[in-house]
């Protein structure tokens, strides 16, 4: 790593490079080539033999420049052509992880590094609101300094904070509360055409003004498929969601431009009203196109094709409308504990470069934790590198840009990365972004066995084949290195228990007592051994990056499966020893979770990360 000494120029920003020297983005050294940077139109970097130098159009390219002089030798020169206004990660604070203040600037100063210049704080309900006591309650809420003290670290390093928050639906956490029930639609949703409704949010967008500048603001609306279906309905009868939509936006955009706020939202929920999906073909109505307010930015977002013209066609949908649009894509942490980021690398490649040449202005890498945010967050660097590479170049040099500053930043390269999502691609014949094996598996009940029908006899040497792949990567000293840590670890888990189910079940039905004792005497004590060895990990990984009050759910998921090998052990025990004369739970005919109706040799099922279907076909 080239040595960068500081010199006069570069003083104003020496906290954030030294921040960035204990990070190992950079190498500081008195002995080291004198760096300097100067105030320019655009952004250029090089080293001769006498010095290095940055010429900076905004204060992040400093950061970025420093980071990629570091991995140049003498004699290197490059300009580059900034391609979005606005681009960073999206963190999704609102499903039990709540990023810590620590973490938090680490992804801000890697951030800048790749390239970045904004960073998304998605909180639904996890910010403070002066008078609203329950709002974020035991949720390991931000307090306004919280906020402040990111916004301002974040400053430094030329990264712009901006807030996502939710104004009418995704409310489910603060809704639960008596308090809120006067201003609850239905489910999820808030009451439209409430004033109180609208004390609430402009409370929520006051809050956020105290403790940022950013002139932009997500408000969410997204999925608010309860809209006008509850108290709405009763109050005013039935009317069209569109209608309401609108009326609603209008209320919300207005309180935002009181504020000084520049106003985004998902885009979805227009086509999900007009047309019942999101991603269609229909022809949108010229109706429907005027009615959309026009001081709203529109998000559009999209994780999931490999195929290039769906991105056209729903680009093209968008700039139907005379609204600004941005663009939202996907580092793929929200299916269970493993990620598929590998998926994000591939789509984003092909979306980034669509959405140049539109000329979109705001782009973000959403990193949501659906159902618990069991994926450890840090998995998500090469897709942030990926995105700050291209915005400084394009193809194919971008994305070996990105795969240099991967390796530079965390000591592992991309394809090492992908690694950790290899645990969800099993020998099975119908693996997507959206199947979860590794968390689905993890939970399925030993006794009860819901999704048996959904593993096979190659699951145990695959996951073990995958534990011995990313223990040798764990052995690396670094910073990244917990993740492969506790990859492994849940893969050790499953060598033995993706099957232990199915081959309980064909010892019973074969009353092989000898297999019977064996499996409830040597292999379950091993599960519970190996997945003790697991939450040891897992929650240190969590404790790193998160804030401790949301691991509870971890605790009681993790704990309550823990007990459950124990009553497989002693109810086998039970029935050898002959206390009961019959397993009751291993008497049911195993069928597939998913209602196909007759076998299949593609086993794995998919679309299925809620705990709480999971685990028991009982009331959770």
């Amino acid at each position: 790593m080239m040595k960068l000494q500081l010199t006069e120029s570069t003083f104003p920003f020496k906290t954030q490079l030294e921040y960035m020297d204990t990070l190992g983005l950079i190498n500081l050294d008195d002995g080291g080539v004198p760096l300097y940077t100067e105030k320019s139109d655009g952004f250029s970097v090089g080293i001769n033999e006498d010095k290095a130098f940055i010429n900076y159009a905004h204060i992040s390219d400093i950061f970025c420049g420093a980071f990629i002089l570091s991995q140049k030798e003498k004699g290197y020169a490059r300009a580059f052509k900034k391609r979005f206004e606005l681009c960073g990660a999206m963190l999704d604070n609102s499903r039990n992880s709540v990023t810590n203040i620590s973490q938090t600037k680490e992804y801000i100063a890697y951030s800048a590094a790749f390239g970045l210049n904004c960073l998304y704080l998605y909180n639904e309900d996890t910010f403070e609101i002066e008078g609203e006591p329950y709002f974020g309650y035991m949720r390991d809420r931000y307090s306004g300094e919280d906020i402040k003290a990111i916004h301002d670290f974040a400053k430094g390093f030329g990264v712009e904070v901006v807030p996502c928050i939710q104004t009418l639906a995704h409310l489910n956490q603060a809704l639960r509360w008596p308090c809120y029930y006067p201003i609850n639609d239905m489910g999820d949703t808030l009451l439209a055409d409430e004033e109180k409704t609208y004390e609430l949010i402009e409370k929520m967008i006051a809050a956020w003004r105290k403790v940022c500048t950013t002139e932009y603001i997500n408000i969410g609306m997204d999925e608010a498929h309860a809209l006008g279906r509850g108290k709405h309905l009763d109050r005013h009868g039935a009317e069209p969601k569109f209608d309401i939509m609108c009326r609603h936006l209008e209320k919300v955009a207005a309180i935002c431009e009181k504020y000084g706020f520049k106003p985004m939202i998902w885009s979805d929920m227009f086509f999900r009203i007009a047309f019942g999906g999101y991603y269609g073909d229909e022809k949108i109505e010229d109706e429907l196109l005027e009615k959309v307010p026009k001081n709203i930015t529109l998000i559009y977002w999209d994780y999931y094709s490999t195929d290039k013209e769906k991105y056209v066609k729903q680009l093209d949908k968008h700039f139907m409308f005379d609204n600004d649009i941005a663009f939202a894509g996907g580092a793929w942490k929200w299916s269970g504990f493993t990620p598929a980021i590998d998926h994000s690398w591939k789509v984003s490649k092909i979306i980034l470069e669509e959405i140049k040449k539109r000329n979109v202005k705001q782009v973000m890498a959403t990193c949501w934790g659906d159902d618990g945010a069991d994926c450890l967050s840090a998995c998500i660097m090469p897709v942030l590198a990926l995105y700050g590479a291209s915005r400084l170049a394009d193809g194919e040099e971008a994305e070996l840009l990105a795969k240099e500053n991967t390796l530079a930043a965390c000591g592992y390269t991309a394809e090492e990365f992908f690694a950790l999502c290899r645990p969800s691609v099993t020998p099975a014949d119908n693996n997507t972004p959206y199947a979860n094996p590794t968390k689905y598996l993890f939970y399925n009940d030993i006794l009860k066995g819901m999704f048996d029908k959904h593993t096979d006899g190659r699951f145990p040497a695959f996951y073990k084949g995958c534990a011995e792949e990313l223990e040798a990567f764990a052995k690396r000293e670094g910073a990244f290195s917990y993740l492969f840590d506790v990859q492994a670890k849940l893969c050790r888990v499953l060598e033995l228990k993706a099957t232990a189910g199915t081959e309980l079940k064909a010892a019973y039905d074969k009353a092989d007592k000898a297999e019977l004792k064996r499996l409830a005497v040597e292999v379950l004590p091993e599960i519970q051994r190996r997945t003790e060895t697991f939450y040891d990990a897992f929650r240190n990984g969590w404790m790193k990056e998160s804030r401790p009050g949301g691991f509870d759910t971890q605790d009681l998921r993790i704990g309550g499966m823990l007990r459950r090998i124990l009553a497989a052990e002693k109810t086998v025990l039970d029935y050898l020893e002959g206390r009961i004369d019959k397993v009751d739970e291993l008497e049911w005919e195993r069928l597939y979770f998913d209602c196909r109706t007759k076998d299949s040799d593609k086993c794995l099922t998919i679309g299925y990360n809620g705990y709480s279907r999971n685990a028991t076909a009982n009331i959770l």
